[in-house]
């Protein structure tokens, strides 16, 4: 029986770890899922100048502040993509590239929401476009397949369809190649479109075209509405009320995937509003 986590929170930004110190002292077991950096796009920032009581500091300084607050109080820290989210009665299953987790609530804190960037890559998921090599690698035992990778951290999820696929072939569209499996073949190039007929055939690069039957996109968040079946969007932005509940019963979003302001200030205060919501509505079950 996996563990049971009173509140999930996928995210690791400031309204991620807003919603964790919130649920945390309020006694509830809480772990924060996040497949890339913490902090990431507070760390890149230069310098902060419009949070309170951080005028002179950098962004490194301040996601530091950040992440040692989340340390301080042993909130665990999942560094797992998580892939999928399946509603269960009064529990819902956290499915990452790896394990499955149960939770009663859930947070999205993820950040803004990424659109398709690949021409073609909309039209064919679920018929040959995956965000997930450990769930879908089977699909194509024995069979050529793609991998486009945006971070390091999932070469280990490539190496994955080494021991499954006939030929791998990786895109890298980060710096080096760290590890990975030298059945791998690693090639050169910008993708222009993944194209086929009912399923994924081919994919266009600036240098030529790959015969293919499966696509893998492994970047480090899967779009909400792929996690989450029956998400309502407002744009390009998921569809909150004034308690930050989205339309999925038990799931509250937080943060820059609600809306603009893209602000730390707005991130914080949203992670402390769905979080005490979801400490409430769970008081009440």
């Amino acid at each position: 029986m996996s563990e049971v986590y009173d509140i999930a929170i996928i995210g690791a930004g400031p309204a991620g770890m807003s919603a964790a110190i919130n649920a945390k002292a309020r006694n509830k077991k809480v772990a924060i899922f996040e497949g890339g950096q913490l902090a990431k796009k507070i760390d890149w920032a230069p310098h902060i100048d419009n949070y309170l009581g951080f005028s002179k500091a950098t962004g490194a300084e301040v996601a530091k502040a950040f992440i040692e607050h989340i340390e301080e109080l042993e909130i665990p820290i999942i560094k797992k993509k998580v892939v999928k989210v399946y509603p269960m009665g009064d529990q819902m299953m956290v499915t990452t590239s790896g394990d499955n987790y149960n939770a009663k609530k859930l947070i999205l804190s993820s950040g803004v929401i990424q659109r398709a960037k690949i021409r073609g890559e909309a039209d064919y998921l679920g018929k040959g476009v995956s965000y997930c090599a450990t769930c879908d690698g089977m699909l194509y035992k024995g069979k050529d397949v793609m991998v486009i990778s945006d971070s390091a951290h999932h070469e280990e999820e490539a190496n994955f369809l080494a021991d499954i696929c006939e030929n791998i072939y990786y895109i890298a569209q980060y710096d080096e190649v760290e590890d990975l499996d030298e059945r791998i073949e690693v090639i050169q190039g910008k993708v222009e479109e993944i194209e086929g007929g009912d399923l994924v055939e081919r994919v266009k690069l600036d240098k030529g075209e790959y015969d293919i039957a499966g696509v893998f996109i492994l970047r480090e968040t899967v779009p909400p509405t792929e996690v989450i079946d029956g998400l309502e969007l407002e744009g390009r932005y998921i569809s909150v009320n004034r308690d930050l509940e989205t339309s999925v019963k038990g799931v509250y979003a937080a943060g820059d995937c609600t809306g603009e302001p893209l602000q730390i200030g707005k991130a914080v205060g949203e992670g402390q509003v769905a979080a005490l919501n979801a400490v409430k509505a769970l008081s009440k079950e």
